[in-house]
């Protein structure tokens, strides 16, 4: 055997063992180290993730979002109030930026955009999405019948009969109260919502929602139905349906609708009701002192708006009554204005 042969063998493959182990050790250390040396490629952190978006609703509860490739999403359900805006804590992936940012005051709605940027400079958006989640509502079972007077507060409610409306999302905006006539059964009419709760007030004890009808619907027969969220609602009778009677008042009533109202002298109010226009003078007084009482000005009357002027030489004070004056006679209505 050639030794000499084998020496050169022997240290040929040593070398090429130390070159391989040498060029390893430095990729391994380059890859690992944020080099800034000229003409050295640096290494930063691409991260565009968010890694948690959370903030706190009117309860003080933590609600968390869902994060996917494109969108933080939130799934809610329509009990819940829904904020106007919200004030996430947001965590993010490594060295990376956000805008807004978090903490900022942003709108809570479908379509809020958010940009993070990687401190490579690379940018991704995500956009709030809002996922309701509502039971349906529990429509009312009423014979048919119904009259209702334009001018005057109308209601359908949860009442001890158990045929009335439940289960609604309480949610001004997404909720509608229209009249579709039985002459075409295809026009409509949008009413004015005037209360959406649960009831306990004095004017609205009951669950449901309380309205005003428009001033420009003639009078006939119709349909209710009330637009809720996803669900449209109306008679679960059909033999009940276009049978609802809109007329115009034959009496002169004053709404209750508005009080109490804080004013100075020289303000105005207005209220609500059915042949406002037959009003030919209006007072005050304290229901205390009946026999001080204190004239308003008519500003303008309509046939269900009447809108009054505090006068001149109005003490400051609190009165709980107006006393009317009509082409007919008069009315007294419990209605407190304080006076300032």
């Amino acid at each position: 055997m050639d030794k000499s042969n084998n020496t050169g063998i022997f240290l040929h493959t040593a070398i090429l063992l130390f070159l391989s182990t040498l060029f390893f050790s430095c990729d391994t250390e380059y890859v690992d180290k944020i080099n800034d040396i000229p003409g050295d490629v640096i290494k930063v952190p691409g991260y565009t993730q968010i890694e948690s978006f959370t903030f706190k609703d009117t309860e003080n509860n933590a609600v968390n979002a869902a994060i996917t490739e494109e969108n933080i999403l939130f799934t809610w359900s329509n009990y819940m109030a829904i904020p106007e805006t919200i004030k996430p804590e947001i965590v993010l992936g490594t060295e990376a930026t956000i805008s807004p940012a978090s903490g900022a005051e942003v709108p809570f709605k479908d379509g809020t955009v958010y940009t993070v940027t990687s401190k490579a400079g690379t940018t991704k958006k995500y956009t709030i999405k809002i996922d309701i989640r509502q039971k349906e509502p529990k429509s009312w079972t009423y014979n048919s019948g119904d009259f209702l007077n334009k001018g005057f507060l109308q209601r359908m409610i949860n009442n001890e009969s158990g045929n009335g409306i439940d289960n609604l999302w309480l949610s001004l905006k997404d909720t509608r109260v229209y009249f579709v006539a039985a002459t075409d059964q295809k026009t409509e009419y949008t009413a004015e919502i005037a209360y959406l709760g649960v009831g306990g007030l004095p004017l609205f004890p009951n669950y449901g929602v309380y309205y005003f009808l428009p001033e420009n619907m003639p009078e006939g027969k119709y349909d209710m139905r009330i637009k809720n969220g996803a669900f449209i609602l109306q008679n679960t009778s059909v033999d009940n349906r276009f049978k609802v009677e809109v007329a115009e008042p034959d009496y002169f009533s004053v709404e209750r609708y508005g009080s109490p109202v804080e004013k100075q002298i020289g303000e105005t109010f207005e209220l609500r009701g059915g042949m406002m226009n037959t009003i030919t003078a209006a007072v005050v007084y304290n229901n205390k002192t009946k026999t001080q009482t204190y004239p308003l000005e008519i500003v303008s009357i309509t046939p269900y708006r009447a809108v009054l002027k505090v006068s001149i030489g109005v003490p400051p004070g609190l009165y709980d009554r107006i006393k009317f004056t009509t082409t007919d006679g008069s009315s007294i209505l419990s209605y407190t204005v304080t006076v300032k």
